[in-house]
């Protein structure tokens, strides 16, 4: 399976549309992160206004409806692991943490 996948126009614009609508400000990228807490496992999303600064989403609703727009529009993505969406080009890349160095053989 692809770690990248690419939005259509028509896709990539409907949407920046709904995440303009969802947050109340332009977005730049959405980072989305499965998080286990004692009710479950739940979607956290953090999401990078045009300035590059963190639009925090206050109600918790919104992380959930962030990973649903972007579930609907990505079907095809691994769910099962950490997706980055970049508004302006469409591009939706599975987002994988490189180990510490120490745990990889290196310095410290």
């Amino acid at each position: 399976m692809s770690t990248t996948l690419q939005a259509a126009d028509t896709v990539r614009r409907a949407l920046d549309q709904q995440l303009y609508t969802l947050v109340g400000r332009p977005v730049r990228e959405v980072r989305l992160t499965r998080v286990r807490r004692t009710e479950g496992l739940r979607w956290v999303a953090m999401v990078i206004g045009l300035n590059g600064k963190e639009a925090p989403l206050y109600d918790h609703g919104l992380h959930h409806t962030a990973a649903v727009i972007l579930r609907e529009a990505f079907p095809d993505a691994d769910w099962s692991t950490a997706q980055n969406y970049e508004v302006r080009t469409g591009t939706l890349t599975r987002r994988t943490t490189a180990p510490p160095a120490g745990l990889r053989g290196g310095r410290r």
